[in-house]
């Protein structure tokens, strides 16, 4: 999918947590990757939410609307998730609730290469409402299987991303420690200077 803007800037370690960050600065200027129909569908490439052939067969299926209304109803629930990271209140459990209920899919039987069969939900993607759905099950996900603890903002002042600490010890400050973590080391030594 042909994208007007750069490649999302994926630091969040659980796709649940990226849909916070589809509004940030990672190349200095604010950018949302949630800004239209067309952006959104780009950015469930990225994350590995939809193939390149589920989002160009949307695209086409999809009147434009139709992806606005769905960008629409996503940024709704971002700024309602920036709200409730780390902990999710009642209310908000409440709103994926009600977004995993009107979801639509059917179970189908995997066989791998060495014959291993496994069952798995395949999410219908027929409507801009299965896209949001496909995004509320990976924040109800994130919100299930992971403890609060481990969901952060980044330690830098000036950066407004979160990511989830799958370190061992649990003590990960940083987006990026290439980006975040470099920025605070070169600004300590500069003062010891």
């Amino acid at each position: 999918m042909a994208s007007n803007l750069p490649a999302p800037y994926l630091v969040a370690d659980h796709v649940g947590l990226e849909l916070v960050n589809t509004l940030g600065a990672p190349y200095g200027e604010e950018l949302d990757w949630l800004i239209n129909g067309q952006e959104l569908l780009s950015w469930m490439v990225a994350v590995e939410l939809l193939t390149v052939g589920d989002a160009e067969r949307l695209a086409g299926d999809l009147t434009e609307s139709d992806l606005e209304t769905a960008a629409g109803e996503l940024r709704s629930l971002r700024a309602e998730m920036q709200e409730n990271v780390p902990e999710a209140s009642p209310e908000f459990m409440q709103r994926l609730n009600d977004l995993l209920a009107s979801g639509r899919g059917r179970y189908e039987i995997e066989t791998s290469a060495e014959g291993q069969r496994n069952m798995r939900f395949q999410p219908l993607l027929e409507t801009a409402n299965d896209l949001v759905v496909r995004v509320a099950v990976e924040i109800a996900e994130l919100f299930c299987l992971n403890t609060p603890e481990r969901m952060r903002e980044c330690g830098s002042p000036t950066c407004t991303y979160w990511f989830h600490d799958n370190t061992r010890n649990n003590r990960r400050r940083w987006c990026s420690m290439a980006v975040c973590g470099n920025r605070a080391k070169v600004k300590a030594h500069r003062a010891r200077q």
